[in-house]
Formats: C-alpha cells, sequence, structure tokens
C-alpha cells in the first residue's frame, strides 16, 4: 500500500490545488486510482471538478489532509511519503522552512526521503525569504490554477513554465509512486 499525504505548511498554500492535480495526472497516464481521502472532501470536490470514476477499492491512499501539525505528518511518514506544500512568499518559505526542521527533529533524518517539500506560487512574484528551503518542486504562477475553479477545466490551459515544472519531476514522482508499488 502506498499513502500521500499533502499537507499545508500554513493556510492556503495550494495544498488541495497539488493533491487534486496530482489526481489528475494519475488519470491522464490511466494510472489506477487511489483512495482519496480529504479533510474537506467538499473543497477537493471543487477544486478536482470530475466525479472521480468508479473503480475497485484501492490500497493505495491520496490524502488531501489540511493545515500540518504533528499527529497528521507521523500518521503520513508511518503510512508513506508527506508532501509539505508552502507558498512561494517569505511567510510561506519560512513557515515551509519551520515545518521540515519539525518533521526531521521529531521523526530523524530517516524521514527526509519521505518528506516531499513543495513551493507554489498563487500570486505571481517570487519574494525572498530568510531561508532557503530544498525543494521537490517549484510550481509557478499560473493563471488557469490561481483562478482557483475546478482544474478539469484549467488542465487544458496550464502554462508551458507550468506543464514544463510538472514534467520536469512531480509527473515521475507521482507516477513512480502509485503506479510501481
Amino acid at each position: 500500500m502506498t499513502t500521500v499525504t499533502f499537507l499545508g505548511a500554513s493556510g492556503g498554500t495550494g495544498t488541495t490545488t497539488l493533491a487534486a492535480l496530482s489526481l489528475h495526472l494519475l488519470i491522464s497516464h490511466g494510472v489506477r486510482l487511489p483512495t482519496v481521502i480529504a479533510e474537506d472532501s467538499a473543497a477537493f470536490d471543487r477544486r478536482f471538478g470530475l466525479a472521480l470514476p468508479p473503480a475497485p477499492a484501492s490500497a493505495h491512499q491520496l490524502i488531501d489532509g489540511g493545515r500540518y501539525d504533528e499527529r497528521k505528518a507521523a500518521s503520513a511518514l508511518t503510512n508513506g511519503y508527506l508532501v509539505l506544500v508552502g507558498a512561494q512568499s517569505t511567510h510561506g518559505v519560512n513557515a515551509l522552512h519551520e515545518r521540515v526542521t519539525d518533521v526531521t527533529a521529531r521523526f530523524g533524518l530517516g524521514a527526509e526521503p519521505r518528506t516531499l517539500p513543495v513551493i507554489t506560487s498563487a500570486f505571481g512574484r517570487r519574494r525572498s525569504s530568510s531561508h532557503d528551503v530544498p525543494v521537490q518542486m517549484r510550481l509557478p504562477y499560473d493563471s488557469a490554477l490561481a483562478a482557483g475553479g475546478p482544474l478539469s477545466a484549467a488542465m487544458p490551459h496550464l502554462s508551458a513554465r507550468a506543464r514544463a515544472a510538472l514534467a520536469q519531476r512531480w509527473t515521475r514522482w507521482v507516477l513512480e509512486t502509485f503506479a510501481l508499488r
């Protein structure tokens, strides 16, 4: 069983967007879908934008867990991978750094390979931060994603930069994580 839990380093970081986007990537590549568990299932469904196709129960799970807390992080790391999502702002990067530091302090260096920090840009410009967090991916600003509507409508309109960021590392990781386990 593979479990991937998405937690926001703070509120409004794009956690639900990245979780729903990951599910769209799995669908577009014909991968058997994981069971989706969302802290706010109505918000996830609105953001995802499609009715999930009926599928046999999967041992894999994709969890949109909301905002970070130590219990959620412990469960994520016990069961699989933790994706920490931070906004590309001074506060967002600092919050992401604090969460990554907390994970390492609580769960040791063994948690690092299963913890994937991601930075999302919701407002278009990169802001400086006092911390440089090594990240799995930086998702650049994209007006199609920033609009906040259903991703099913946004996917065909993603910018070349957003598509490149997804293709370079994220799509491969999501496919390998769910398809080959």
